[in-house]
């Protein structure tokens, strides 16, 4: 099963003509079974709501008929726009797949599970959301017995295992804020580490009661990473942001074709 990875559309009232014009040529040419958007697919903030629905559909009408699912990312619903009004927008199209904020797909053989990471935390000890333990529940009872793959929007905190953080500049290391990191020096990966990721600062379990029962997990919302690492026994699968609107304009646009099968990915350069 081929699946077109979508990070991060990020589309905006004004246009994003060469967004979306890029995406489509990459859709039209990728002969994927699946496209999944990993959220902010609209930049809320800059998205009057009267704009939103138009935003939304530029990005959904590029999928050509075929069938796409999609989580929300922390910037979907910064906005007037509820989840469930950009949800009735989606099921409009007759290829959508998708079926709530948390959701399971059966398709070609392969479970595909689908959970909403959330935008901010609602407390102290973290700024981005957490993923609750009703939703880790519903994952599991999804997963348990297969070999599932999972789909969300911000990355695990486990990820950060395998981050060296450094107060000074070193060579290998990327400035992100103030402080410098890279990989530790033992963690064999694949394709870039351009920021810290930004995970949720308090780690509610998702990875550790789940990873039995996955085979791999794709991220967005880290516009600048396109790393891929195993992460006991799991497929970290990484992708950037594909628009050209956000924080990363000075870094290439980027989407991966999936493989399923040999859970192997094509760089795809925007």
């Amino acid at each position: 099963m081929k699946i077109l990875l979508i990070a991060d559309v990020h589309n905006l009232p004004f246009g994003s003509k060469i967004t979306l014009n890029s995406i489509k040529r990459i859709i039209k040419k990728s002969n994927c079974d699946l496209i999944v958007f990993l959220g902010d697919t609209v930049h809320g903030p800059s998205t009057p709501e009267k704009q939103y629905e138009k935003c939304l559909r530029q990005v959904f009408d590029l999928t050509d008929n075929i069938a796409f699912a999609s989580v929300f990312g922390n910037h979907d619903d910064e906005c007037k726009t509820t989840k469930q009004e950009i949800l009735d927008i989606a099921k409009t199209y007759k290829n959508c797949l998708t079926q709530g904020c948390d959701y399971v797909i059966e398709m070609m053989g392969e479970t595909l599970i689908f959970i909403d990471s959330g935008s901010y935390y609602d407390g102290e000890g973290s700024y981005y959301d957490t993923v609750k333990k009703e939703q880790i529940d519903f994952a599991l009872s999804k997963a348990k017995g297969k070999r599932a793959i999972l789909f969300q929007h911000i990355i695990m905190p486990d990820i950060m295992d395998y981050i060296d953080v450094s107060d000074v500049r070193k060579k290998g290391y990327v400035l992100d804020g103030k402080k410098y990191y890279k990989f530790k020096d033992d963690v064999h990966y694949s394709g870039r580490l351009g920021e810290c990721p930004c995970p949720p600062d308090i780690n509610t379990g998702e990875f550790e009661i789940l990873k039995p029962y996955l085979k791999a997990c794709v991220f967005g919302h880290d516009h600048k990473n396109t790393f891929e690492l195993d992460v006991d026994g799991v497929r970290f699968i990484q992708c950037g942001g594909s628009g050209y609107n956000s924080y990363d304009r000075f870094c290439r646009s980027s989407v991966k074709l999936f493989d399923t099968k040999t859970l192997e990915t094509e760089f795809i350069k925007l």
